[in-house]
């Protein structure tokens, strides 16, 4: 048997009096692919929003590669390696693929709206920084030759990659 790589134990989540989630367990395995499937309103948007870190769990454990996640950030979900997408792909369509990161890592930055506005230069070395870290990221992903090029324009699985590592940072 292969190693387990993200298990659910005795997960509840409640939205006051409703339960989407009672004492679910569940595992998958490393190199599993696997379906979560059922009628609507029966839990399954919750489990991955759970899993991912949008909702945190009334009660039970979620661990990922043997570390407990059910208290971690969202961000730090994703640094994991877990993240989810959307039918509908959420990207700043007239963007380039290298601004929506940028534009993520913007979060980090100290220098403010006035330093960037007169352009300090703690504001110009974040912005270099912010840069280089984007560039590194689309390398990583292997989309780096679309950096220059409108988020709206990209092939559909790239445009899937860049919304899970855009939100990476």
């Amino acid at each position: 048997m292969s190693e387990v790589l993200l298990s659910l134990k005795n997960v509840t989540m409640k939205f006051g009096g409703v339960t989407a989630l009672s004492e679910l367990n569940l595992e998958v395995r490393k190199g599993e692919i696997l379906a979560l499937i059922g009628p609507n309103g029966a839990g399954k948007t919750t489990v991955f929003n759970v899993v991912t870190g949008v909702y945190k769990v009334t009660s039970g454990t979620i661990t990922f590669d043997e570390a407990e996640i059910t208290t971690q950030k969202r961000f730090q979900i994703t640094k994991m390696g877990i993240a989810r997408t959307f039918q509908n792909i959420r990207l700043w369509g007239d963007m380039t693929t290298l601004e929506n990161v940028i534009t993520a890592t913007d979060v980090h930055k100290k220098s403010g709206l006035l330093g960037a506005l007169f352009g300090m230069p703690r504001a110009r070395r974040e912005e270099r920084e912010n840069r280089s870290r984007a560039l590194e990221i689309l390398k990583f992903i292997g989309i780096d030759e679309y950096a220059d090029r409108l988020a709206k324009n990209l092939p559909y699985g790239v445009q899937r990659r860049l919304e899970i590592y855009r939100d990476w940072e």
